[in-house]
Parts: structure tokens; sequence; C-alpha cells
């Protein structure tokens, strides 16, 4: 029996698998710095997950992530290799400490193998840029695939913050009916931190978020720990 590709549908179910809490990248063992935050009481219901995680969406998410997976398609999309190190370079300078550039590291490593057991060919040439960070993995297996840049923005963010719900879920603890309340409640900022990303100039690109810092580095020590930042 003949197969008819609806290109949309298929271009949506491909977003969906790369966005997948199951994508073998390892993004459930990561908790960036909430497993300090929650230790040290700076976490500890919904009320103030929600207040740590909206605070990084709207002083961190929107001026790094955001606006440099943007520009890393586009360079992708242009096939300008020495742009998209460009920004790879800086994506890892705007990661504060060394758990979240080794996390970034990481991830972006795991995500090329994924690629290359996927459409092996689009990672020639790419490979310095892919390997250091997750971030061009993603632009670049995006563009390859035709997914519009607004859609692999709402999916990252999505995927995002999945990952640290799911975290504060496990670490505080939350109820499972709490988690997705804290998830509904944290995506209906999305589409805002979506809209103020694509508005930045490359000059505004890049912002310290010093509480996540300072959790992140006091996680290189903490005692008792089940997450690697």
């Amino acid at each position: 029996m003949a197969i008819i590709k609806n290109t949309k549908h298929l271009r949506l179910l491909r977003l969906m698998s790369i966005m997948s809490p199951t994508l073998p990248i390892g993004g459930f063992s990561y908790s960036q710095g909430i497993e300090k935050a929650v230790e040290d009481r700076w976490i500890n219901d919904m009320d103030t997950s929600y207040q740590w995680l909206s605070g990084q969406l709207y002083c961190g998410f929107v001026y790094t992530d955001l606006p440099i997976l943007r520009l890393l398609y586009d360079a992708c999309d242009c096939g300008n290799k020495d742009e998209a190190f460009k920004w790879s370079k800086i994506l890892l300078a705007c990661r504060e400490t060394s758990e979240l550039r080794q996390e970034e590291v990481n991830r972006g490593r795991a995500l090329t193998k994924v690629i290359e057991g996927l459409e092996d060919s689009i990672t020639d040439g790419w490979e310095h840029v892919i390997r250091t960070n997750h971030l061009s993995g993603l632009a670049l297996i995006g563009n390859y695939w035709k997914i519009p840049i607004s859609e692999l923005l709402l999916g990252y963010s999505w995927s995002w913050l999945e990952n640290q719900v799911s975290a504060a879920v496990k670490i505080i603890p939350l109820g499972q009916t709490q988690g997705q309340q804290l998830l509904h409640k944290l995506l209906e900022l999305v589409p805002d931190i979506i809209k103020q990303s694509m508005l930045l100039e490359e000059t505004e690109i890049g912002r310290s978020q010093p509480a996540l810092a300072i959790a992140s580095s006091l996680h290189e020590t903490q005692y008792t720990r089940i997450f690697r930042s």
C-alpha cells in the first residue's frame, strides 16, 4: 500500500520526536540548579517553583536560548558554518558555571549521535559546531526537516519547561497533578517570551542570572544529589 505523506503533519511529528523526554540525550539527569535551590529552601512548593522558573524564562531564556537558537537556525539555513560556530561559542559563554557548560556539551554530543543515526549526511562539515552544544543540533536538524523556526522555538520551550518541572516534582517533591498544574501555568508565558525574543537585536543577546549561577556553583559540592547539574 502506498504511503501518502502529509508534509505538515510529518514536520509536527518530527518536531515532537526531537523534543521528547525519551530522546537519548540525558535531559532527565539535569536540574540546572533546582536540586541545590530545593536543599537551601529557595524552592519548596509549587508557588516558589513557579517564581524560580518564570524568572528564568523572563530573565535568561528569552535573552539567551531563544534568540541564539533562532540565529543558529538562520546560519544553518544559509549554510554559514562560521556564523553558527560563533553563536555556539557565545552560547557556551552564557552558561555561567562549569556544570552548566558541561551539560550543554554533553547534550550536544548526545544529540549529534542521534542526528547521525537519523540523517547521517547532514552532519558533514558541521561536527565542530553541533558537538559543542544542544541548540546547534536542534537548529541543524530542524532546518533540514523544514520545521518553521516559530515551531522549533515553541517545541524547545516546552521541552525545557517539561524537564525543569519534572526535576521539581522529583526533588521537592510535588504531586503529579501539581506538576501538571505548574507546567500548564508556565506554558501560558511561552508565546510572550518567544515574541520578545524575536524582537531582540544581536547586541541585546546574553543575560546573567546570578541566582541560577550561585545555585549551580554550590551544586558542584552538594554532598547528596541525584542530578548532574
